[in-house]
């Protein structure tokens, strides 16, 4: 599998989008707990979105983002293959003994 790296922007939010955000959260859940996606981030003006998404090449990729319940608000969507991407290892919270 290989690391590809979305640019993905957006207008101002509407009454229609904010609509499809909670659909959208849920569908990127499924893609975290799936391993599709490794990333997500969204700007505080909320006019990008970057993510990482986990397929075998660009297309499969691409299909991801398709997928995207708020796919069709996006104004310009851009790809870049990475090398890697590397985060930090989700850690297990400390035991506490009694």
């Amino acid at each position: 599998m290989s690391a590809f790296f979305f640019q993905l922007e957006l207008p101002g939010i509407t009454h229609e989008m904010a609509e499809v955000i909670p659909a959208h959260r849920e569908h990127i859940n499924k893609l975290f707990a799936e391993g599709r996606l490794l990333s997500y981030s969204v700007s505080l003006n909320r006019d990008y979105v970057w993510c990482v998404a986990n397929a075998e090449d660009e297309q499969e990729a691409m299909e991801v983002i398709l997928a995207f319940p708020l796919y069709k608000y996006f104004t310009d969507v851009s790809c870049t293959p990475l090398l890697f991407h590397n985060t930090l290892p989700a850690s297990l919270p400390g035991i506490f003994l009694n």
